[in-house]
């Protein structure tokens, strides 16, 4: 069971944000790694990005670092789960941010929720099975020439070589985001690059 943190008082510097790892590991909630955080908030800087939209919070830790890019970035974040989302609340207030805007819904249910603005990057990273979903629900809500990043699209590589793959869950859940993977390089209305870092992630244009 995942267990209360234990905070420390005064936290501001964006290196601070990276005490949550080790509590990540601890509970055995999965985060991005150190080289995909850093890597998509340089895009958020180079698009010049002020509005986020993510689907997965868990305990807040990329929504923090992607906060911490510069002030006027604000960032709407969505989770389904109540410990992580409680602990996720304790992570913006420990660390002071006013910049992000907690959902506290299922993401294929939320979408009148967060629809009151056009964000300028969608960052799914929630139930990989869904993520077609994620993509057509909230893509209307992406600005035109915006970012649509799917992380996980490899899967701890599986995806591209299933046949090492023996559970059955596993496999149809390696056969979805394949079948995701095909859909996003084909789309019409997107430029889709696909990357090799962390544990794969996708950058989608939107045309």
């Amino acid at each position: 069971m995942i267990k209360e943190a234990t905070y420390i008082s005064n936290l501001n510097p964006v290196n601070d944000i990276d005490t949550l790892i080790q509590y990540a590991i601890d509970n055995e909630v999965p985060i991005m790694d150190k080289i995909s955080v850093e890597f998509v908030k340089q895009l958020i800087r180079i698009h010049k990005a002020q509005s986020i939209l993510e689907i997965g919070t868990a305990i807040g830790y990329s929504a923090l670092h992607f906060a911490s890019v510069n002030d006027a970035i604000h960032v709407t974040t969505i989770e389904r789960n109540a410990t992580m989302y409680e602990t996720a609340l304790r992570n913006f207030e420990a660390f002071n941010s006013k910049q992000i805007r907690p959902i506290f819904k299922d993401a294929l249910e939320a979408f009148h929720d967060v629809n009151d603005k056009q964000y300028d990057i969608l960052f799914i990273d929630a139930a990989k099975a869904q993520s077609m979903k994620f993509f057509e629900l909230y893509s209307p809500l992406v600005k035109q020439g915006g970012l649509i990043i799917t992380d996980n699209i490899l899967y701890h590589d599986f995806v591209g070589n299933i046949e090492i793959v023996r559970s059955r869950n596993i496999k149809q859940m390696v056969r979805k985001i394949e079948k995701y993977n095909a859909w996003l390089s084909e789309h019409p209305d997107y430029d889709t690059n696909f990357l090799d870092i962390g544990d794969g992630m996708s950058i989608s244009i939107k045309k």
